[in-house]
């Protein structure tokens, strides 16, 4: 019996470290960009891990990285409740209503000073992630902002999101029991990629990112959400057990945590400083590897925040600037037929090359060819072409 204990204890000791060493890897490696082993040693890693918690099942931690490669296939997904409403925002698409946002809040504050955290709007899927004692519990879909879909053993499988988070003390508290809020998308190289391999095997191109990271995280299949490159940022905190003071505030400790946040956000002072922001934006989001649908402007101050509340389903403390779909016009030389493996044919618009959101389109689909008879679109033609929230351009 002591020995059997001596070797349990020796084991436990090893897996702890296994799992801080792919921890430290991973967070390194997903989200700050750095490879600090081969892929071959941290492979090794795994392998010694996979060993130990087979044979000392007991053993086997909550926040394992081998649940990253997805356990049994779910019947479904049950419902859980919010603790917190997930509001959704109102949307604006021009700079005079931002400025009657900044009229909304400065009335609704009695004319206190404020400031805006301006923050890009990730074009991905909305969900929640419930810390318990410092591990992943919970991952909820929005759904109907009262209750979503649990789909806790899709999102364990995503490298970036943390399954245990970084000790982190706030105020003389641990901080270890909260929930955060946050966008699953994924990168144009990896859906591109995705793309080329549909099209190797004949199948169906996917439209855009963000329909194709929705239905990901809807398989009922973990082991085939764990083959997509799906990322995760974070953009909102929530806890009972500390206070804090600013949406900055919010960013900074989740840092800390271990849990990506968005770079790119800034903190403005007026409203001069938020359309240049947007402006900003405007041009360089085609230098994004990720798609952006616009930029969300948040008033800082949670005590603000507070004092503001919401309004039907939206805070009144936030509002999301939209950019609308980018068209250009050009000329139609000519229609040709693309034919996949499985022998389905798609008409391709090639085109007079035009410069449409940072880069030169030559080519574009006509989706089917109902559409290019109801249209009577015909070579010679001038056409007009769209890129909104689709990589591969489309004729309008």
């Amino acid at each position: 019996m002591d020995e059997l204990f001596k070797h349990e204890t020796n084991a436990k000791g090893r897996i702890d470290e296994l799992i801080r060493l792919i921890k430290t890897y991973d967070d390194a490696y997903y989200n700050k960009a750095e490879s600090l082993i081969s892929d071959f040693e941290y492979d090794k890693l795994l392998e010694e891990l996979a060993t130990l918690e087979k044979n000392y099942p007991k053993l086997k931690r909550s926040d394992s990285p081998l649940l990253r490669v997805g356990g049994d296939v779910q019947k479904d997904f049950k419902q859980i409740a919010h603790r917190y409403p997930m509001l959704s925002l109102a949307n604006t698409y021009s700079t005079e209503e931002i400025e009657d946002f900044f009229r909304r809040v400065s009335t609704g504050l009695g004319g206190e000073v404020f400031a805006v955290s301006t923050e890009l709007k990730y074009d991905g899927v909305a969900l929640s992630l419930s810390y318990r004692d410092g591990i992943l519990a919970e991952a909820v879909t929005r759904g109907d902002g009262v209750r979503g879909d649990d789909i806790t053993a899709n999102v364990r499988t995503i490298k970036s999101v943390p399954l245990q988070v970084n000790d982190v003390d706030f105020g003389g508290v641990k901080v270890k029991n909260f929930e955060v809020r946050g966008e699953i998308f994924l990168r144009i190289p990896d859906f591109l990629e995705i793309n080329i391999r549909q099209d190797e095997n004949g199948l169906q191109q996917y439209a855009n990112p963000r329909n194709l990271a929705a239905g990901t995280v809807k398989k009922l299949d973990p082991k085939q959400v764990a083959q997509r490159p799906l990322q995760i940022v974070c953009y909102h905190f929530f806890s009972d057990e500390i206070e804090l003071h600013s949406q900055q505030e919010n960013y900074e400790l989740m840092q800390k945590l271990g849990i990506p946040t968005s770079p790119f956000a800034k903190l403005t002072n007026s409203i001069d400083d938020v359309e240049n922001f947007i402006d900003k934006w405007r041009q360089k989001r085609h230098e994004l590897d990720f798609q952006i649908d616009g930029i969300v402007l948040k008033v800082d101050s949670i005590r603000q925040q507070k004092i503001l509340g919401t309004i039907a389903r939206s805070p009144r403390w936030a509002i999301a600037f939209k950019y609308t779909a980018e068209t250009a016009k050009t000329k139609l030389n000519k229609i040709t037929l693309q034919v996949g493996r499985t022998g389905a044919v798609t008409p391709v618009a090639e085109l007079e090359p035009v410069n449409l959101a940072g880069s030169t389109i030559s080519r574009a689909t006509l989706h089917n060819f109902d559409f290019i008879t109801e249209k009577d679109i015909r070579p010679g033609d001038t056409v007009f072409i769209e890129k909104g929230g689709e990589v591969i351009p489309k004729v309008v």
